[in-house]
């Protein structure tokens, strides 16, 4: 096999004739929160309630990743896997689901083999009617996805629950694009509750948290042991450590939670503060690694 040979123009570095470098990380992108897939939720449920019809609802975010989910009373046990994958598939596809472009109508057979092609592979696609995504200032950051009805009143209750949300954030002013970063030290000094490590989930019902002091003292739970240390930050940049910890042992699932928490506290560089008060720290390259929601001032 012949090699292939790079310069280092081709590596990524420029010459004196060429001013354009190529983006290599995207940062500040607007992203879905818990908060925002219950809104959306919440006005779907009711347009269904108007239109006299009981499905399944779901919310994903850009991934296709599950953030919040209703069965309304009386609606189709078997319809809540069609609901999830209906807003997977609008997600990942970056559109409504539906039938084929250039169909008129479904053609079972060739929607039979797109899907069974995507399972396959280990994904989801659907061209059933009933899942929207949620577009803001250009960009898919989730979708919507109903089952229980027909493939029309799926997609109406879907849409609303998209309208609304969309309709909401444009009211508020929640332009995340335009979060400048000019976040103070006193703004992240606090007390804060880990709802996602590198966005995956926390376990139910324990605490693992976060205490900044003013003086730059960390301390915290990981729902097993207790730790302390000190943490520098300058503007929005932020470094954690060394920690001291406790060495009590937890259920198998904790301590893995645990040492995921720890590693994460080790990679953080800097922080963001949305406009609903959630505490994002990142890594150097703006990469999520723990998502966390104020707590009340133990004082």
């Amino acid at each position: 096999m012949a090699a292939i040979m790079t310069t280092p123009h081709t590596a990524g570095a420029q010459t004196a004739d060429d001013d354009s470098q190529p983006q290599l990380v995207r940062r500040n992108q607007v992203q879905l929160t818990l908060a925002g897939a219950e809104r959306a939720i919440v006005a779907s449920r009711s347009k269904a309630e108007q239109m006299g019809v009981n499905v399944n609802i779901s919310v994903v975010d850009d991934g296709g990743h599950l953030l919040a989910f209703v069965r309304m009373d009386g609606a189709r046990p078997g319809s809540v896997y069609t609901s999830m994958t209906k807003a997977t598939s609008a997600a990942t596809k970056r559109g409504a689901t539906g039938p084929l472009p250039n169909a008129d109508s479904a053609n079972t057979h060739l929607s039979l083999a797109v899907e069974a092609a995507a399972a396959v592979s280990g994904g989801k696609f659907t061209t059933l009617k009933g899942g929207v995504p949620i577009v803001i200032n250009d960009q898919v950051i989730g979708a919507v996805g109903v089952g229980g009805a027909t493939g029309e009143q799926d997609a109406e209750v879907a849409t609303a629950g998209v309208a609304a949300l969309t309709q909401e954030i444009e009211s508020m002013g929640d332009a995340l694009s335009a979060d400048d970063g000019n976040h103070t030290k006193d703004s992240i000094v606090g007390n804060w509750l880990a709802e996602s490590i590198e966005q995956a989930g926390v376990i139910d019902r324990v605490q693992t948290t976060l205490q900044i002091a003013a003086d730059g003292s960390v301390s915290g739970d990981t729902g097993v042991n207790r730790f302390h240390g000190k943490a520098e930050i300058n503007g929005n940049e932020l470094q954690i450590g060394p920690t001291a910890m406790t060495r009590r042992a937890g259920p198998p699932a904790m301590m893995d939670q645990e040492s995921r928490f720890v590693a994460a506290l080790g990679k953080v560089k800097q922080f963001r503060i949305d406009d609903n008060g959630m505490l994002f720290l990142l890594d150097a390259n703006n990469a999520e690694l723990l998502r966390m929601s104020p707590l009340p001032s133990s004082n």
